[in-house]
């Protein structure tokens, strides 16, 4: 009898222990997510990321919006806004959902289209030498708002569906900048609603930037997942001369979750010499000839 006390003791001890560390453990977070270095608070975001509980979500999406008072504060800074909206996406929980819509009206309003042949600069969303378009070959330090907004719009797409993210989603692959368009498509097929096939069916026939193009034909391909014309279409973006567009092309493939796809990217990965696309492709080449439970 005594010794069922004594281990009733221990465990009710051992829950206090628990809860009274898990306490320390969201204020140290809160705490770091308040601080002027970025790195510091993208650590603090993934922490909260990955545990199992819904705990931590609020504080995320306090992030996301951001410091008003303070405006040139790290804390308002695009990249917190960006990886925010990546551990919302994560997380799955709808309340996130009007956040996302109202921070990104609130920030895509300021964006604008790119007129080639300009020289690129982080706040067009690019951040690199080897391509023209080049939203996705980025650094830490280096990610625009641009960048941020098209994560949002991801993270709308992988969370559970209402009519404001849906509509929201569907004005954006009408935005004036073609990363943000290209984001929205990418937004239809995280939704994965063949409902959004009309409008990206309209958008790819208005559209004239190559990666915003791949895009919406990604979306249409992985939503569709035929080996019909927009396949083959796809297969084509594969040799296009620049880098972002081959490596969203194999993206594209990918979501297409068929084998038949494989022996493309088979041919592409032989003549591909962008060390980044290289590894996009053998990654999804890899994925596509997996064995996969159904």
């Amino acid at each position: 009898m005594k010794f069922h006390y004594v281990l009733l003791l221990l465990i009710l001890g051992n829950i206090g222990l628990f809860s009274e560390s898990e306490e320390v453990f969201f204020e140290t977070q809160r705490k770091r997510l308040n601080s002027s270095d970025i790195f510091e608070i993208r650590d603090a975001i993934d922490r909260l990321t990955f545990i199992k509980s819904s705990r931590g979500v609020r504080d995320i999406l306090t992030v996301l919006e951001g410091n008003p008072n303070f405006p040139t504060s790290e804390a308002n800074a695009p990249a917190v806004k960006f990886y925010a909206s990546k551990a919302l996406a994560k997380k799955g929980d709808k309340i996130a959902v009007p956040v996302l819509i109202k921070t990104f009206q609130k920030e895509s309003e300021k964006l604008v289209e790119h007129k080639l042949p300009k020289q690129r600069k982080i706040s067009d969303g690019v951040a690199d030498r080897y391509s023209n378009s080049s939203p996705y070959f980025y650094e830490d330090g280096e990610i625009s708002m641009v960048l941020a907004c098209g994560e949002i719009l991801r993270a709308l797409g992988s969370l559970p569906f209402s009519e404001a993210s849906e509509g929201t989603i569907k004005q954006a692959l009408a935005h004036p900048n073609f990363y943000i368009r290209s984001s929205a498509a990418d937004a239809m097929f995280e939704s994965k609603r063949k409902e959004f096939l009309p409008s990206l069916s309209e958008a790819l026939g208005k559209e004239q930037i190559p990666y915003a193009k791949i895009a919406i034909l990604g979306g249409i391909v992985g939503i569709e997942r035929l080996p019909n014309q927009n396949f083959k279409s796809v297969t084509e973006f594969l040799s296009d001369k620049d880098p972002e567009v081959r490596k969203k092309a194999s993206e594209a493939l990918r979501r297409l979750d068929l084998r038949i796809a494989a022996p493309y990217l088979e041919k592409a990965i032989q003549v591909e010499n962008h060390p980044i696309v290289l590894s996009q492709m053998k990654e999804d080449h890899s994925y596509l000839i997996s064995f996969r439970s159904p």
